[in-house]
């Protein structure tokens, strides 16, 4: 069977029941006819951008990274995001370049794209780079800067106010 409805069945079986291992999710989807190794499962699970997530009774499940934050406002899911998968920012003229763990580079590039940010012409992802492009040099590095400090833990208190100049630059 192909990859892709391997993955179907996969989303499905998240969405229809409470999951905690890889090997409950390998035995489920056995029964939808799908073998699966556990390396192959592991990508899967990494390209699903599956998560596990705590329950009532300290138990866990997986689920998708998009529907446990969705609640959560755009700046706190970029700024978690950034903490938990951004490397390096590097800005080039208008240009900002974010490397990132592989395979998360569009998750970012996404909540970035949702927050429509005057500033910011557009984003590119890959495997494990983020290109943000930006409107003016002056954007590109003050964009840089904020996003610097998140990834290395410093003084960002309150990321919506940190790129509030982004979007009343363009509104002027």
């Amino acid at each position: 069977m192909k990859k892709n409805d391997r993955l179907f069945a996969i989303k499905n079986l998240i969405l229809t029941h409470d999951i905690a291992t890889q090997q409950e999710l390998m035995e489920l989807l056995k029964k939808e006819g799908f073998q699966s190794t556990q390396a192959t499962l592991s990508r899967d699970i990494k390209e699903l951008n599956l998560i596990k997530v705590s329950q009532l009774g300290r138990t866990t499940k997986y689920a998708f990274y998009h529907d446990v934050y969705r609640e959560k406002s755009l700046y706190f899911r970029l700024e978690k995001s950034l903490r938990n998968y951004g490397i390096k920012v590097i800005s080039v003229h208008f240009l900002v370049i974010l490397l990132v763990a592989p395979t998360y580079p569009n998750i970012i590039a996404s909540l970035i794209d949702e927050l429509k940010l005057p500033a910011i012409a557009g984003t590119i992802a890959s495997f494990d780079t983020c290109l943000i492009i930006l409107n003016t040099d002056d954007d590109a590095h003050l964009l840089s800067e904020i996003f610097s400090k998140v990834i290395h833990d410093q003084s960002i208190t309150d990321l919506e106010k940190a790129m509030s100049p982004l979007v009343q630059k363009q509104l002027m």
